[in-house]
């Protein structure tokens, strides 16, 4: 077809009386009904200027827009949260289907758009299935090489097992990972920590979602905030004011929420009203050192604060300041003198299995002996031939037998009990022994406990060391740890020069994939697909060195095994290999996961997430204020990342800010915050955190949990914006 020249210069955008309009197409060159299906590429489209068009709406108006793009997140809480819950597998396939539909069939949106968001979504998934690939590998190595059992030992030294020590401990470190890295590292590696320390899987998922919602909002080096909201054109001081007001609210909700809400989660509240000053001292060696550094950076607050609380936790831990001895109840006397595992190829595991098979083999023994004694004589006759055996039944010398028929006494030998404890403890010693050199596990995971006694632990270890090779070997076994934090500090810190290498996009190669995309490979590893489906607004990226993948998890995991290879239970096929079967369920959900994202988030005011916001804060007004939290928490919980919440909200806070007259940044901070608290409940984190401890359970029984502290975190901030910071 002949392109017909436009009669008048044409502005970008704008709709003119001649103008075609053919579904959500327009040529405003030509009133040929032809022409807006007669381009082929996007530089035709340029060339003749046809545009797509966006309304951002439905034909029912904006009530039922929300309802309809809403709609998807109503099933999945839904089948999520009910009694018998759909798997996640099946249900987030299933909801980024229902958002698909809701989009073509009722909101009219491009359908290259949602198909192209759709593509986009799978390849997101990327990011997260690898950084739970890279934690899980660096655990399965640490238990294999022998170097989280040692860590475990050590902590439960210094601690002597007391559990409020245990959780305090783990909290700051989690800090201080989320302030490194971000991306959900702190509960990928603290949840697996704590289980390992004895405590229940279940558990510790938990209590590491909610711990850390008080962090993310300077996740990975400030990421959430300079990252999060960068499209609104603000001043660097006021990303420090998102900053401050953000940590002011987060502190009060640390202070308020930590002690009792989110510790007695594994804690008896009795026990933390015991050791309360303890608390508050190592809880305040990390907020108030975050809310100080809030007020003049963005960037750091996490990864300082969490730095300085680990040291003085474990200060107040060796002088046992605020600590108080505790009575434990029947279900945890002795777990903490235990070790637990998440792996398959610990040592642990082993010696748990050993333990219950000696016990088995005991028990079928000892019975089978009594059974015996029962089928020759009874026990009158036994009573009788001990007594003319003894010579004297009540010399108190000679061994009895009571009117039970149990033996007491020296004078026929050790009785059952007697026997049977010292034939558990030779044949549990002795296995154990036997499977220490070498571990032989069944390839099956389960989700049992796997507790073994700290005693048999340290035997098989081998002796503690003392003096300088005590530090050598402390130092060594906890390289993976250590190591790991270092990476990611030389490779997150924007002035060591580091971090704009590892996200280098150019020089690069690219190859043109048709319309499928153009894939482009950078020098830094950074890979890219450009123009998704045609479609501008489409891309996706993948920084390879810089998601926690290969550096540090990969890296430091092949690091330890050259390290303590002598040690090693399992080989690294076989560590790699358990990897990846863990992967399998996760990866279907992920991939659902992310679709329902992208649909959700792209394009402009025509994505349901900008419906929702844009509707809602024009409805309510002052109101909005109230909800502000929430929406952030939403955000959080369809995309599974803070940063992604501040993205997609973002600009509708700072349009409802300025339409009811008060301040941006408050609002902005208010949205933070409410992301953060959405962590706790994210589908995203919950799976990630489930695949890395080995625990089955569904997300619903998790979120149950997580909601409570997670909606008074929402609460609580909302009242201390308005009283501290909201001004109209």
């Amino acid at each position: 077809m002949v392109q017909v020249e436009p009669s008048q210069d044409l502005v970008a955008g704008e709709l003119y009386d001649d103008a075609v309009f053919v579904g959500s197409y327009t040529c405003p060159t030509t009133t040929d009904p032809d022409c807006p299906f007669t381009c082929a590429t996007l530089k035709e489209c340029d060339a003749c200027g046809c545009f797509v068009i966006d309304e951002g709406g439905g034909p029912w108006g904006p009530a039922m827009d929300v309802i309809m793009c809403l709609l998807p997140i109503f099933f999945l809480l839904g089948v999520t949260l009910k009694p018998n819950p759909l798997p996640t597998t099946t249900s987030l396939p299933a909801a980024a289907i229902m958002m698909f539909l809701i989009r073509v069939m009722y909101l009219g949106s491009n359908p290259v758009l949602c198909s192209g968001a759709i593509i986009s979504g799978f390849h997101e998934a990327l990011s997260p299935l690898t950084i739970m690939f890279g934690a899980i590998v660096l655990f399965e190595t640490m238990e294999a090489t022998l170097c989280m059992p040692f860590m475990m030992r050590e902590m439960k030294a210094l601690t002597e097992g007391h559990i409020v020590a245990e959780l305090m401990l783990i909290f700051s470190f989690a800090y201080m990972i989320e302030g490194a890295s971000g991306f959900g590292t702190p509960v990928a590696l603290g949840a697996p920590m704590l289980a390992s320390l004895g405590h229940p899987k279940l558990g510790s998922v938990v209590t590491l979602l909610v711990m850390n919602t008080f962090a993310t909002i300077w996740g990975a080096a400030g990421t959430p905030i300079w990252f999060g909201f960068r499209n609104l054109g603000l001043a660097e001081d006021q990303f420090v004011q998102v900053s401050f007001k953000g940590g002011v609210c987060l502190t009060i909700c640390a202070y308020l929420l930590l002690p009792t809400s989110v510790l007695t989660i594994l804690c008896p509240s009795g026990v933390i009203r015991q050791n309360i000053i303890f608390v508050l001292l190592s809880l305040s060696s990390v907020m108030v050192p975050v809310v100080g550094m809030s007020f003049v950076t963005y960037e750091f607050p996490a990864l300082i604060g969490g730095m300085i609380g680990c040291v003085v936790t474990a200060g107040l831990i060796r002088m046992r300041l605020g600590l108080k001895e505790y009575k434990k109840d029947d279900a945890t006397e002795g777990r903490h003198l235990k070790i637990s595992t998440t792996s398959e190829n610990s040592i642990v595991r082993s010696i748990a299995k050993a333990r219950d098979v000696a016990s088995m083999q005991v028990n079928d023994v000892v019975y089978g002996d009594l059974e015996a004694i029962d089928n020759v004589t009874d026990k009158e006759d036994v009573k009788e031939n001990a007594e003319n055996k003894n010579g004297n039944q009540d010399d108190g010398q000679n061994g009895i037998v009571d009117q039970l028929g149990n033996y007491e006494g020296k004078g026929i030998g050790p009785g059952p009990e007697t026997r049977q404890q010292d034939q558990q403890e030779n044949t549990e010693r002795s296995y154990i022994k036997s499977i220490t050199s070498h571990l032989n596990h069944d390839s099956r995971m389960d989700d049992a406990e796997n507790l073994a006694n700290l005693s048999d632990v340290d035997q098989a270890l081998g002796p503690r060391k003392s003096g300088p090779a005590y530090y050598r070997e402390l130092l060594g076994r906890t390289c993976p740890l250590w190591g790991t934090v270092l990476l990611l500090i030389v490779t997150r810190v924007q002035q060591i020069g580091l971090k704009d290498l590892l996200l280098k996009r150019e020089p690069y190669f690219q190859i043109d994939f048709g319309t499928y995309g153009i894939f482009r490979l950078s020098a830094s590893l950074v890979f890219q697909l450009i123009d998704i489906l045609t479609h501008p607004d489409l891309s996706w990226k993948y920084e390879l060195l810089y998601v926690p993948f290969i550096i540090p998890f990969v890296l430091m995991s092949l690091i330890t095994m050259v390290l303590y290879r002598r040690d090693l239970q399992a080989s690294p096929k076989a560590i790699f290999g358990t990897c990846l079967g863990r992967l399998k369920k996760p990866a279907v959900a992920l991939l659902g996961a992310l679709a329902l994202v992208q649909l959700m988030i792209k394009e402009g005011a025509a994505a349901p997430a900008d419906i929702i916001g844009s509707n809602l804060s024009q409805a309510l007004r002052e109101g909005w204020i109230v909800f502000t939290a929430l929406i952030g928490t939403l955000g959080s919980f369809f995309s599974g990342s803070t940063t992604i919440s501040n993205l997609t909200f973002g600009g509708i806070q700072e349009i409802a800010a300025e339409s009811i007259g008060t301040s941006v940044t408050s609002m902005l901070a208010l949205q933070a915050v409410g992301a953060s608290a959405g962590n706790g409940v994210c589908l995203n984190n919950i799976i990630a955190a489930c695949t890395v401890v080995g625990l089955n359970v569904s997300e619903g029984k998790i979120i149950a949990k997580t909601f409570k502290p997670v909606l008074g975190m929402c609460v609580l901030a909302t009242v201390t914006m308005l009283a501290f910071f909201f001004r109209f």
